[in-house]
Formats: C-alpha cells, sequence, structure tokens
C-alpha cells in the first residue's frame, strides 16, 4: 500500500500513531495490548474528528496533514486553550500505521470544536486486505460509517452491523476477487470481536463518553511480531527494539511546571491474567527525581555560532557557571541554530558516587538499557537519539581508546537537547524515521557536541583538568570513606555471623532441654560420690575432707556449664532488628537459667553435702567450706582479669611497635623525597632557561607538598587515636566501640522502617486497586446475570447452571464482604465494639476453616459481654490475623481437643490457643516484619497489627505460656503501669 515501505516496523508504526495523537492535541495517548486475544487498542483525549473530517481527511490517503486552504482544506483544528504544537505528521503515514499492526480496525473518534464535545461520536470499520485487492479501486471500496449518540459507545450489535456492510461489499466485487483473497478476508472479518462498551468498564481514561473527545483504535488481531519487538533483547541488560523507538517520547526527565511534556504516552502489556506490565510511561523511563539523584549535573544553552553558556555542578555542589567556545565556528553564524542541552551523569564505580549502593545498581541497569542523549524537537524524541547503539558522536568509540581520558559514556548519562522548528529549521529529519540529513546543519551540530563533550571533561573529570579540583578530592574522599565502610561491614558481617550461630546453637540446646539434662547429670553424679565417700570405709575427718572436695568439683561443673551458655556480644558492631530481638530474647533466657536453674543446682549440690554429713555424723567444718565456695568463686574471677590483662597488654605492646614503625616510615619517607627534590631542581637549574624556573619551581613543589601532606595526615590521624584512647583511659572521653554500636542499629533500625514502609505502602496500593476492580467486576457480573436471567426463560435447559453460578457468585460476594468491616476508608468513626460482635465475625468468616481443622472457637461470657470504644479497622483485622495463625498451627496438631479462646483479663483481650507454642528464641521476632515460620507467609500480619493498636493507644504481648499461645491486647496505659 501506498506510503507502508516508509513504516519500518510496529514500533515506528506506533510512533506514528503517537505523533497524531500529539496533533491533535491529546495529552495522553495510551495503548492496552490484550496478548491472548491479539487486540491492541489505542486512545487518545484529543481533539478528535467530525465526520467530515473523517470522511475528507482521515480517509484520504497521502494527505499532507500540513495542507491549508489553499490546497482545498481547512486547517487542522487547534486547541486553544493549549499552546500551538506544530504538525509531526506528514504525508498520512500515521493513518497507513494502523494496517502495519493489523488488518482491521474499529475507530471510534468523538470530536471537540470551541472547548465544547459533540453530541455524536463518529465509528467506522475497516479491513485493510480490502485495499490490497488487485484491480479493484479505491471508490469501489465501501467503508461503513455510523454517526451515533455520543452519551454511550457503539453496541456489540452496531458494530457486528458495519461488519457485515463490509462484508456484502466485498461479495459484490466476488467475480473479481481472488478466491483465496476473499476466503481469507472473510475469515478475519468472521472472527472480529470487540465490545468498546465492555471495555470501558475496566479501562481507565482517556474515555469518549461522559463529556470527552478523542480518537479509539481497536485493532485486531493484532500482528504477532509485537510480541517479538517487546521481548526479544539481544542481551538481558540491553533494551529491546520496542523500547529503543518507543520509550521517551515525550521529556519526563527534566520536566518543570514551564516546560511540561505536551503529550504523555503509554503501553501496557497484558500477559495473562495478572496485572498489565507498563512497557512505556513516566516510570518506566527516567523520572525528575532519578535525574535530580545522580553525581553532576550539566546545562545550558549553545548560542547561534556554537558558544556553550551554563552550569556545571560537580558531587551536586552549587552549580558554576561555564562558558565553551567552538573554535571551528569562525565567529559565523551557525546554520543548526541554537540549542539546549541538559544532563546528568552517574560516576562509573559505586565508590564514587554519592547515590547509595542499592541505589545505584537499579539506575546502573536502568542506564545500561535507556541510558543516553535524546534528542527532542518541539517536545517530541527524534529517533534515533537516545538509543545508545547510535552512537553519532563518537562517545563509546572513544571511550574504548581510553575510559579515564574521555571519561563519558552513554551508560553514566540520562540528558536532553532541545530543539525547536523555529530556531533549527534546518535540523530536518530523514524518511522513515531514521535520524537528521547529513547536511551542513547536521554536520556543524554534532561537531559543535563533539567539541562540548571532549572538553567537559578534560576540564571537570581528569586529574590535571582546569576546574578538576572539586571532582578529584571529593571523589578520593568517596573512595577512601567506601573502603572504610566494605572493611567495616566486612568485620561487622563475620562478628554477626559468629553471632547469629552462637544464638542458634543456644536455642537448639534450650529446645533440647540440654541445661536442665546437664544439671541433673550433675547432681545425680554428685549424689552417687556423696554415697560412696558415706559408704567407704574412711575416718570421719577424710570424709568431710571428701565431701568438700566433690562439693566444689560440683560446683565446678556446673560454673563451666554456666560459661558454655553465656555469649559475649561483639564489641562495635551494631545488631539488626531480628538479631537484636534474638540478642534480647538470650537475654531473657539466660537470666530466667541463671535464678530458676543454676541457682536452685547450686543450692541443690550443697544441700545434698550437707544432708549426708548431718545425717551420718560427719563432723564437717562449716566456715572453711565457706571460705572454700567464696575463694573457688573469687579465684576464678582474678583467673578471668589475669587473662584479660595479658591480652590488652599485647595489644598495646603490638600497637606501641606498630606506630612507631609508621611513623619512622613516614619521616624516612619525606626525608627522601626532600633529597630527591633537591637533586631534581640542582639538576634543573644547570640545564633551564630562567623563563622555565617557576613553572617547574610549582610543580615539583606541588609534588613534595602533596607527599608531605599524605605522611604527615597518616601521623596525626594516629596521634588522634591515641589522644582519644587517653582521653577515655582519663574517663573524659566515651567508647568508640559503644558510639559505633549506637550509630549501627540506628541505621539498619532506618533501612528497615525504610523497607517496611515502602512495602506497606505497597500492599496498600495493591488492595486499593484490587477493592477498586473487584467493585467493578461485581457491577459487570451483577448486570450479566440479570441479562442471562432473560435467556434462562427463553432457554429452560439453562436455568439450572444460572442459578449455580447466581449461587456461587452470591455465596463468594458474600464471603468477601466481610471484609467491609476492616475497610479503613469506610470505617473510620468510633463505634462501640463487644466481643459478642467480634466472635460472631470471626466465626462466620472462618466457618470453613474450623470444621476442615476440627478446631473449636470459643468465648468465655467475659469476653461475650466485653465492650470497647474503638475503630472496627482497627481491632478486626487483628482478631482475624491472630485466629488465622492459630488455626493454620492447629490444624495438623494431633490432640484430641483443638481449640481457640476469646477471653477477658481485667481490662485487657486474651486470645489462646493450645497450639505449639513459640519459642523463646522468637519471642520478639514474631513482631517483625517479614518475619516468619510459617511455610509460604510474608511475615507481615503480627508487625502490622501491632503497629495499627499502638495507633489506638493498644499493645499487643505476647503472654508467658506453658502450653500453646496466648496473645494480650493491653490499653497502652495499662501496660505502663504492669
Amino acid at each position: 500500500m501506498l506510503g507502508r515501505q516508509q513504516i519500518a516496523g510496529i514500533p515506528t508504526a506506533l510512533s506514528e500513531l503517537f505523533k497524531n495523537a500529539h496533533d491533535a492535541y491529546a495529552k495522553h495517548a495510551e495503548v492496552d495490548y490484550f496478548r491472548d486475544e491479539k487486540l491492541l487498542v489505542l486512545r487518545d483525549d484529543g481533539l478528535g474528528m467530525t465526520r467530515d473530517d473523517f470522511e475528507q481527511r482521515w480517509l484520504t490517503l497521502g494527505t499532507d496533514s500540513k495542507v491549508n486552504s489553499a490546497a482545498g482544506l481547512s486547517p487542522p483544528p487547534v486547541d486553544t486553550g493549549q499552546k500551538t504544537r506544530p504538525i509531526l505528521g506528514e504525508k498520512g503515514i500515521g493513518r497507513l500505521a494502523i494496517a502495519v499492526i493489523g488488518p482491521q480496525v474499529l475507530i471510534l473518534t468523538r470530536a471537540r470544536r470551541n472547548e465544547k464535545p459533540q453530541p455524536t461520536l463518529t465509528a467506522a470499520y475497516i479491513h485493510w486486505g480490502m485495499f490490497e485487492l488487485p484491480g479493484i479501486d479505491l471508490d469501489e471500496i465501501s467503508i461503513p460509517i455510523r454517526e451515533l449518540d455520543a452519551s454511550v459507545l457503539p453496541s456489540d450489535l452496531t458494530i457486528q452491523e458495519m461488519v457485515a456492510d463490509a462484508r456484502k461489499a466485498l461479495e459484490v466485487m466476488e467475480s473479481r476477487v481472488d478466491a483465496s483473497h476473499r476466503e481469507r478476508i472473510l475469515d478475519e472479518m468472521a472472527a472480529f470481536s470487540v465490545s468498546p462498551q465492555t471495555m470501558e468498564t475496566y479501562l481507565n481514561d482517556p474515555k469518549l463518553t461522559g463529556g470527552r473527545s478523542g480518537t479509539h483504535f481497536y485493532i485486531l488481531p493484532a500482528d504477532p511480531l509485537i510480541e517479538s519487538d517487546i521481548d526479544a533483547r539481544d542481551h538481558e541488560g540491553k533494551a529491546t527494539r520496542f523500547e529503543k523507538h518507543l520509550i521517551g517520547f515525550t521529556n519526563t526527565m527534566t520536566v518543570s511546571a514551564e516546560s511540561a511534556p505536551p503529550i504523555i504516552t503509554r503501553f501496557r502489556d497484558y500477559v495473562d491474567e495478572s496485572a498489565p506490565i507498563e512497557r512505556l510511561g513516566e516510570n518506566v523511563f527516567f523520572t525528575k527525581n532519578e535525574f535530580g539523584e545522580v553525581d553532576h549535573h550539566i546545562s545550558g544553552r549553545f548560542d547561534e555560532f556554537g558558544q556553550f553558556l551554563g552550569d556545571v555542578a560537580v558531587y551536586q555542589t552549587s552549580p558554576e557557571a561555564y562558558v565553551l567556545n567552538w573554535a571551528d565556528g569562525d565567529n559565523r553564524p551557525t546554520r543548526c541554530g541554537p540549542f539546549k542541552i541538559d544532563f546528568a551523569v552517574i560516576q562509573g564505580n559505586s565508590k564514587d558516587s554519592l547515590v547509595p549502593p542499592e541505589e545505584y545498581v537499579r539506575l546502573s541497569r536502568k542506564l545500561a538499557k535507556h541510558g543516553g542523549l535524546y534528542i527532542y524537537k518541539d517536545g517530541i524524541r527524534v529517533q534515533p537519539y537516545g538509543d545508545s547503539d547510535y552512537d553519532f558522536l563518537d562517545i563509546e568509540k572513544r571511550r574504548t581508546l581510553s575510559a579515564s581520558y574521555y571519561y563519558y559514556s552513554y551508560r553514566r548519562i540520562m540528558g536532553v537537547i532541545e530543539l525547536d522548528g523555529a530556531h533549527n529549521v534546518e535540523l530536518s529529519e530523514k524518511a522513515g524515521r531514521e535520524g537528521f540529513r547529513e547536511n551542513l546543519a547536521y554536520r556543524q551540530f554534532r561537531a559543535v557536541l563533539m567539541n562540548f563533550f571532549l572538553q567537559t571533561a578534560a576540564d571537570f573529570f581528569r586529574e590535571d583538568g582546569r576546574y578538576s579540583d572539586a571532582w578529584e578530592v571529593r571523589r578520593l574522599d568517596l573512595q577512601k570513606n567506601a573502603e572504610i565502610r566494605a572493611k567495616k561491614a566486612k568485620q561487622a558481617s563475620t562478628k554477626r555471623r559468629i553471632l547469629q550461630s552462637e544464638l542458634a546453637q543456644f536455642f537448639q540446646r534450650l529446645e533440647n532441654r540440654a541445661p536442665e539434662i546437664s544439671v541433673k547429670e550433675a547432681i545425680d553424679n554428685l549424689s552417687n560420690r556423696v554415697m560412696e565417700i558415706v559408704d567407704s570405709r574412711r575416718d570421719a575427718p577424710s570424709k568431710a575432707l571428701a565431701l568438700m572436695r566433690v562439693e566444689k568439683e560440683s560446683k565446678d561443673v556446673l560454673y563451666e556449664l554456666q560459661s558454655s551458655l553465656s555469649i559475649q556480644k561483639p564489641r562495635g558492631v551494631g545488631l539488626n532488628r531480628a538479631l537484636n530481638n534474638e540478642w534480647i530474647a538470650y537475654q531473657a533466657e539466660r537470666e530466667r537459667l541463671e535464678t530458676s536453674l543454676f541457682k536452685t543446682a547450686s543450692t541443690s549440690i550443697s544441700e545434698v553435702v550437707r544432708r549426708a554429713a548431718d545425717d551420718n555424723d560427719i563432723r564437717v567444718d562449716h566456715a572453711s567450706r565457706f571460705m572454700g565456695n567464696v575463694r573457688s568463686s573469687a579465684e576464678r574471677s582474678i583467673e578471668q582479669i589475669k587473662s584479660s590483662r595479658v591480652k590488652a597488654d599485647q595489644s598495646l605492646n603490638k600497637l606501641f611497635q606498630k606506630a612507631k614503625v609508621v611513623n619512622a616510615n613516614a619521616m624516612k619517607t619525606v626525608n627522601m623525597a626532600f633529597d630527591n627534590l633537591l637533586v631534581a631542581a640542582q639538576s634543573f637549574v644547570a640545564s633551564a632557561k630562567a623563563e622555565e624556573l617557576d613553572v617547574e619551581r610549582e610543580r615539583i613543589v606541588a609534588e613534595f607538598s602533596t607527599l608531605f601532606s599524605r605522611e604527615n595526615d597518616r601521623i596525626l590521624n594516629l596521634q588522634n587515636q591515641v589522644v582519644l584512647l587517653q582521653r577515655y583511659v582519663d574517663g573524659e572521653g566515651f567508647d568508640i566501640d559503644e558510639l559505633t554500636e549506637s550509630l549501627e542499629e540506628e541505621l539498619e533500625e532506618l533501612r528497615d522502617r525504610r523497607s517496611s514502609e515502602l512495602e506497606l505502602a505497597q500492599i496498600g496500593l495493591a488492595i486499593s486497586a484490587v477493592n477498586h476492580e473487584f467493585d467493578k467486576a461485581v457491577h459487570t457480573l451483577r448486570d450479566g446475570f440479570r441479562r442471562m436471567e432473560g435467556w434462562t426463560k427463553a432457554n429452560p435447559e439453562l436455568a439450572g447452571l444460572y442459578q449455580s453460578m447466581l449461587s456461587s457468585f452470591d455465596h463468594l460476594y458474600g464471603y468477601l464482604s466481610l471484609f467491609t468491616q476492616m475497610d479503613i476508608k469506610f470505617n473510620r468513626e468510633m463505634t462501640r465494639i463487644t466481643g459478642r460482635d467480634v466472635i460472631d465475625f470471626v466465626k462466620n468468616l472462618f466457618e470453613v476453616s474450623l470444621e476442615e481443622g476440627q478446631i473449636e472457637l470459643a468465648s468465655s461470657a467475659k469476653f461475650d459481654v466485653f465492650a470497647w470504644e474503638g475503630f472496627t479497622s482497627t481491632f478486626y483485622p487483628v482478631f482475624v490475623n491472630l485466629i488465622d495463625n492459630a488455626i493454620y498451627w492447629l490444624r495438623d496438631r494431633k490432640i484430641a481437643n483443638k481449640q481457640i479462646v476469646l477471653d477477658v483479663d481485667g481490662d485487657d483481650i486474651l486470645i489462646r490457643d493450645n497450639g505449639p507454642g513459640i519459642s523463646a528464641r522468637d519471642r520478639e521476632n514474631i513482631f517483625s516484619l517479614n518475619f516468619t515460620r510459617k511455610p509460604g507467609g510474608r511475615g507481615m500480619g503480627l508487625y502490622i497489627s501491632r503497629q495499627a493498636l499502638e495507633k489506638a493507644n493498644y499493645q499487643l504481648q505476647l503472654d508467658p505460656s506453658d502450653v500453646g499461645t496466648t496473645f494480650r491486647i493491653a490499653k497502652t496505659e495499662r501496660v505502663r503501669r504492669l
């Protein structure tokens, strides 16, 4: 067909259609592609077309959109409420782009003129295969058109009538059409099934009803090549052909109130029944925030002579003015004209960058796909500029010669060059949208930019650059800090890993009751040895000494057991929330063992010896026995402090020796440099000219000063560390390790909180979307059931199926509607909540789960009459979560009577079960986000429940319990009193 050879493929076709939407003053042009149906829907909210516009302009192939009334057509309409837009479409290419996408299209268009939408919309059906039939004149082809009431989109019946009209027109030409062509077209017409009315219920704006305007295309079937364009990548980290052509259609990365993009384009890919993947849109391309967070920014304007006047901000410092002349311009105006540039650069290594490491990785991946300089003319991207494979400025070519010398890379740049039709007339595009024509204007444009990137790299991003001091100093600082962080993180990671392993072993021994077993064995062994002593033929004094000895040995065994359960928290290492919770649980359990096991065991040991002595008339010197126990305990402490002192002395001696070596080496290095400096200076003076002396003096003195500063800083840093240690010893300073722990734990807490808030925000958005879609689906299904009811009256055999489907839907709707109680948006009124309300709600909700698990859900009489004031959206989700967890852990438990009980203790609410309980190790962690022992669980319920209750001045606690699990919901004031 005429003009189709100018459209390289589907991405180019979509780009042309987006340009047509731009020409129609649309603010949004959006594509929804449904893979299963091979249906592509393109909608815009532009000025739309009247029937006359559609017939005389759109259907007239080859018509140039730029023609005026002198050529027989009035100029295209404009939106007086917007800035005048230059016409981008030409020669009808955009219209023919639809034929490239698919053979059939339903067009719906509604015009807006003088700020008012027209009362009618125009609908048309076209099969492009009709235009390809040999021997058929264009005026013989009938295109069904309808002018309809715009308050509602055309019905399925109306659309099928238009398809039938096209089919009849083809049958009239039957004798002149090849049979195979005719059958193919007829088969495609028979398969054309599009329902705009139905799609309007689940597609958001742009729409045509309700006082809106625009043009919508429903293309079916779309060419399968579109999926290949979307999915195929040459490399995992590279952009697809689809992305290269269509990403960044308008500039959203440097957008401002004064330079808002004229149109926003989006493409949603419905791969399956789940939410669509956004292939195009503001967030897929570089955002304004991403542009602002990278390291360096350069912006300004090239004037008509090719001279750059702008600002450079290195490492996000305050912008500094920068002027760069183009020497090859000979002070004559360029043919390309003035233009603007605005771009940002990220350092090539994470340790050299201000961007946080995680964000650096994400941005680097995005830059690898889409990084580059995008050229925009009148706000619309000029292809293929921005595609990193199109190296029109030889940036990557030069980088292969020396990355450090030429600095720039498309994979590290995001930026725009802005042109306009008024000042850059001679920068004109080739046919087929393949870049600018290579005329003198383009060659000058390219030369100006190549000079700019060469010179800015030399001036700002080389060690010997004229303005590179700020870059070099900050880069070295960042590298040094990164090395320190990496070293500290490695050390901390090792210490955390050891602590985690030790805690795991401790709790494993606790679960196996190893301490209790060992203590029992020690006491049993003592009892046996005491009996042997008592039954022996020794004299009484010997027996007394033997009893005192075995008492000491047994208490030594007890001490060794205590020591084996002791864990030393690493110094100078902050713990994340989960590990800190385990440490707190360890301390609590260690204290419990100390008071309830080891002290009791020590008393039992003494009691066994005392009883044996009294029962057998063995006179034990209790004063000596007392002193022996005290001495034994104190001697252990003395031995421990001796060991600590030896280690400390050894460390201090090593530090002293190393410090002396460091100081001596620094002094030696400076002295050698001084001698070399004098030799070099004398040698140079002997042969140099007088005018060369000043330059050489500055150079060699600068080299010496740099070396001196480095070595002097090394000595001063060491001195500062010694001073800090001395101040701590004198009681005037602080413990550096404690400070480090505090700062690291605060940082870990902030990281956890950021991650938690992001995840919860995403969940909230997802729930909101699900609720919205559920409401729409219910409305659609209700409408469908109403219509289906009429069919059942005419077709009695459908009645059974209808009733079954309606019953299942009502059951599902009723089940999901229970959660209305938990919807915050609709339940922000403080109400009186009773225990009876809660138990009825959860029994109804979990009826099936309780029955399948053979679990009894009960409530006490106190709970049934208990009442409190609160939001149902706060408390109901808590009960749901706690009971759902209890059901999960009870359902596979092999006990006769599985129970969940809701009860009251004073003013507190209790939720109890007789499940497996919660280990001491997990008592605090269960309230942390993402912590779970449930396979497939997400670890959010208890975290969200506790946070929600805290906002309502309640606290969710885990009570100590020998059997099962007991949760307590208590007023915050009462918790503080307790």
